[in-house]
């Protein structure tokens, strides 16, 4: 721990104290006015004055903590957690919603539209960002994203076990408008903390916020976390509610305990080198920079799949990712721009050769592909498929534009297709109605990738649409260039573009015949990077199919809505499946069954909660 952070850290602890000691001393023992007459001016405003400057207090020594390494990376973060919360609240003050009916009195100082002070959406900050940043040092390499985010949540949550009957039963710095069975609050009080904790952790992942504060150390953290937490409960335990503060803080303390003893005691799989003896130099060159443990390359090189992912168990995480890892290595090979063209085909070769081996069995000292081709063989894929996926990677080396709307389908298959059918062989999907589909989904995603692209394929002097198609709408290579230079699609290259948006669609529908039937394991990642892909084709429709001079992004807020709706949409289509020609009993059992996993699926209250946010604002 750096001085000036022991500096700032001691400076809080000791107003804390203070502020705790006062209200023991005057505030729980008014008699000592009488000792004391001179004190009792200050004691008149001593409950807005410590409150108020130890949230601001709380803001500025974290400030102070962020701001020493010269960065200020970490102002999004707190940016984005200031005007969630602040929705949150607003929506909680207006409505009710998440948390139930209460208000802020005037103990607290000036409000944001007369309903919630200043200072509470900093207070948020001052502990969503530690509770998410030791949980992601502690578990990132080991649970999915979103399950880092549940437990952020729950920390966070979990101060407001001692904060709310601290500074709502004792001292009334917000009012309740009904009377609940906790310490005189409504039990929803803390599902609102909790959702309202997933967005805040949501939005921190975003802003890539735990690298942003990569030089403040845990330790840091932890004693900061602490003193903010003591000041609660050393308020509780001097009006001796002892039980609830010794059962929180043995509860917060043994779960980071067992998070960083289960943490330790998982085994490391990174993606890393080895010196096989097989390889040339220019091969270990490439494979020698995938040296990250799988989760962090997943999330570096592909956020859309990563967002997705995050659904996955974490072995089945790790799984995923080495599959992406092997594509995107064989992709990178045929693009390389730095070599001439026989090069990349002799390094392809190479690759080629790499690759058949470790499926034969023959480990060639690249631990991911050998234990990605292992897994693959092991639940009897052919090796066919992953040839047809290096057959169509290789194609592009001296890439050939297509005549035919068969040879993009075929194209397709190969790169995309081929990946989905591996899919399936890794999750035991063997039936051959459900790998059809998956090669639908292949198609469609693929499809999705030639829309959003264009104008980056023809800078890379490929042209992905059939000369079929564009005959077809009367549209030149040379007319898509000139619409290219002056950023200006034609009527008729809208027109081709929608032609070809339709068919993707198609494929994604034909996908989605087979998506509710998989299993809770699989299914819902499927599902949600499907409609995330697809989603793509909303973006390129807004900016007036220009895919030439504008490539189309989804944001993480649009995502979330989309994973949101998939989630929904693969809930109700499994349960509707699952309850066809069920006996009555068991159809009770799997609708009960069905509505647990909805209820486990973060995202769906997420949605939920923010069109309710949303509405009040504007309403």
């Amino acid at each position: 721990m750096k001085p000036i952070e022991r500096i700032a850290l001691t400076v809080l602890a000791v107003f804390s104290a203070t502020a705790v000691a006062g209200y023991w001393f005057f505030g729980l023992n008014p008699e000592n006015l009488a000792r004391f007459p001179q004190s009792a001016t200050f004691y008149a405003h001593s409950f807005s004055f410590f409150a108020q400057t130890q949230v601001w207090l709380s803001g500025i020594v974290l400030f102070v903590i962020l701001a020493r390494s010269g960065s200020n990376r970490w102002l999004a973060g707190f940016a984005a957690v200031y005007v969630l919360s602040l929705v949150s609240e607003l929506s909680g003050t207006m409505t009710g919603f998440p948390f139930g009916d209460y208000e802020y009195s005037s103990l607290l100082g000036t409000k944001w539209f007369g309903h919630v002070p200043y200072l509470i959406p900093l207070s948020w900050f001052t502990m969503a960002l530690p509770s998410f940043v030791l949980v992601e040092r502690t578990l990132s390499a080991h649970l999915p994203k979103v399950a880092r985010w549940v437990l952020a949540a729950i920390l966070l949550t979990s101060w407001d076990l001692v904060l709310d009957p601290a500074m709502s039963f004792l001292v009334p710095y917000w009012l309740w408008g009904e009377t609940g069975s906790f310490y005189g609050m409504p039990w929803i009080n803390l599902a609102g903390w909790f959702v309202t904790g997933l967005v805040l952790a949501a939005a921190l992942s975003y802003f890539r916020a735990a690298e942003a504060v990569e030089h403040v150390s845990s330790r840091t953290f932890i004693t900061y976390y602490a003193i903010v937490y003591a000041l609660p409960a050393g308020m509780l335990t001097a009006a001796g509610h002892v039980l609830l503060v010794v059962l929180t803080t043995i509860g917060i303390a043994g779960a980071m305990a067992a998070a960083h003893w289960w943490a330790k005691a998982q085994e490391a799989d990174p993606i890393e080198d080895e010196d096989a003896g097989i390889r040339s130099a220019s091969m270990d060159e490439r494979l020698v920079t995938i040296t990250e443990r799988t989760g962090e390359y997943f999330e570096k090189h592909s956020r859309s799949f990563s967002f997705s992912a995050g659904l996955f168990l974490p072995k089945d995480r790790v799984r995923v990712c080495r599959l992406y890892a092997f594509c995107r290595v064989s992709d990178d090979i045929a693009d390389e721009q730095g070599l001439a063209v026989e090069e990349r085909r002799e390094l392809f070769q190479e690759w080629r050769s790499l690759v058949k081996t470790s499926f034969q069995g023959r480990p060639v000292g690249v631990p991911w592909l050998d234990s990605l081709m292992s897994d693959l063989k092991a639940h009897e894929m052919r090796y066919g498929v992953v040839e047809a996926l290096l057959d169509a990677i290789e194609s592009d080396i001296t890439f050939r534009p297509f005549k035919t709307r068969q040879e993009l389908t075929d194209y397709a298959y190969g790169v995309a297709s081929t990946v989905g059918i591996m899919m399936c062989h890794l999750f035991d999907e063997q039936d051959a109605w459900a790998q059809e589909r998956a090669v639908s989904l292949g198609t469609g995603m693929q499809l999705t990738n030639i829309l959003r692209d264009v104008g980056e394929d023809l800078d890379a002097g490929r042209r992905y649409l059939p000369l079929e198609l564009m005959e077809r709408h009367r549209v030149s290579e040379s007319d898509v260039r000139r619409m290219k230079a002056a950023g200006m699609p034609s009527e008729a290259y809208v027109s081709m573009m929608k032609d070809l948006e339709g068919e993707a669609n198609l494929s994604y529908r034909k996908a989605w015949e087979a998506i509710p039937t998989l299993s809770w394991r699989f299914g819902p990642s499927v599902a949600v990077a499907a409609e995330v892909y697809r989603g793509i084709h909303a973006v390129i429709r807004k900016n007036g199919y220009n895919n030439l001079s504008h490539r189309a992004y989804t944001g993480t807020p649009r995502k979330v809505v989309l994973a949101a709706m998939a989630l929904t949409r693969f809930t109700i289509e499994k349960m509707i499946l699952s309850l066809r020609n069920a006996t009555p009993s068991r159809a009770q059992h799997v609708l009960k069954t069905a509505l647990e996993k909805a209820r486990m699926s973060w995202i769906v209250p997420l949605l939920i909660y923010t069109n309710v946010a949303l509405a009040t604002l504007t309403a």
